[in-house]
């Protein structure tokens, strides 16, 4: 009877201690999946942060480089060789608003041509080196016109790319390939064409200068982010960028790479 009785209990704290072992296993894995269904969306957050800051960042770093070129066009027009009627079509060396010219590709190294139109598109002065100070050869385009150029036409009717801020007196023109440029260097001449008019000490439009900036200058700041992300540990991440069509200007793929 002893025998039995003892038996009895010890299964009764066999079954006990069972209960307590599964219930002390199942109380934390229910408190830790209560805490992981509370915090899913701060686990969600926390893993695509890095991936929106360096949007934004390179949003934001693309926008001022852009901002700096929006306006260099219209501080390059101010200089008084580009207003002095006789710096106009004057080829020879020493012309001071060729000098100026030349000056700014070589300073900034991001333009590829710099041209000052007449109020009808002719050509009245263009730089003849390269970003990097080398002879270019744009002769030719004093018989040119860019009457019809679109970058003109915007320009000479007011119809400049406005920021939210009041921000106005530029066109800026879509990245693209022009011929123009394509011809000179013998490449794409993939550029963004930033132009805006040029006026006389009375305030009248007497012409329009139109910078071509390198559009290596976006792809670059693409490729740098794409650096910094690999170095963080994301080096499978594809850089993007859009038009305000949604067409892709660039596509920084590191398996294309």
């Amino acid at each position: 009877m002893t025998g039995s009785f003892q038996g009895f209990r010890l299964n009764q704290i066999r079954t006990k201690l069972a209960g307590l072992f599964l219930l002390f296993g199942i109380v934390p894995a229910l408190v830790l999946f209560g805490v992981y269904m509370w915090s899913e969306s701060d686990f969600r957050q926390a893993a695509g942060d890095p991936m929106k800051y360096s949007a934004v960042s390179i949003n934001d770093t693309i926008d001022r480089n852009l901002f700096e070129r929006y306006g260099d066009v219209q501080a390059f027009g101010l200089n008084a060789a580009a207003q002095d009627p006789v710096n106009w079509r004057d080829r020879t060396a020493g012309n001071p608003l060729i000098s100026a010219m030349n000056g700014y590709m070589t300073g900034y190294g991001i333009y590829r041509l710099m041209v000052l139109v007449d109020t009808s598109g002719d050509v009245l002065a263009v730089n003849d080196v390269d970003p990097g100070g080398k002879a270019l050869d744009t002769q030719a385009l004093y018989g040119q016109s860019f009457a019809g150029a679109a970058w003109f036409e915007k320009a000479m009717t007011g119809q400049f790319l406005k920021g939210s801020n009041g921000l106005t007196g530029t066109v800026a023109e879509q990245p693209a390939a022009d011929a123009v440029v394509a011809r000179l260097y013998g490449d794409d001449g993939y550029t963004m064409v930033f132009a805006a008019p040029v006026k006389d000490r009375a305030g009248r439009t007497i012409g329009v200068w139109a910078n071509f900036a390198d559009f290596a200058l976006v792809e670059g700041i693409a490729g740098q982010f794409y650096q910094s992300l690999a170095a963080r540990g994301y080096p499978s991440t594809e850089i993007t960028v859009l038009d305000p069509e949604g067409r892709i200007i660039v596509d920084y793929d590191p398996k294309g790479q």
